[in-house]
């Protein structure tokens, strides 16, 4: 079972997922983001997949679907700390396509602050 930690550092809302996001989860996931991605402020999200074991394909579109959504808004998803499984499925999808992804938080957060040119 997956489990959703959430915080905020300055104008970037932080998903911290932990565990196996099964193919059940996804509404949980959908639910979470939306709700860190909604409204007028201009908020990027980071998503730190650290601790996640496994992650369904419904949780790939979840991350997908949200960082188009982000995107038309002219903000950021950012993913970091892919690790074992769930990192050899985002090389093989190329998701490094659709958004940023990073090493661990600290460079992603660098990143999302260094004013870099939004979509």
């Amino acid at each position: 079972m997956a489990a959703f930690t959430t915080s905020r550092d300055g104008n970037v809302n932080i998903l911290r997922i932990t565990g196996k996001l099964d193919p059940f989860a996804w509404k949980d996931l959908k639910d979470t983001m939306a709700a860190l991605t909604a409204g007028d402020e201009q908020l990027d999200l980071l998503v730190d997949l650290g601790g996640m074991d496994f992650m369904a394909s419904s949780g790939f579109r979840e991350l997908f679907l949200a960082g188009k959504n982000l995107s038309r808004k002219g903000r950021w998803l950012a993913v970091c700390s892919l690790q074992g499984e769930v990192k050899r499925v985002f090389d093989l999808a190329k998701f490094d396509t659709a958004y940023p992804i990073f090493e661990n938080p600290e460079s992603a957060l660098e990143w999302l602050r260094s004013g870099t040119p939004k979509p």
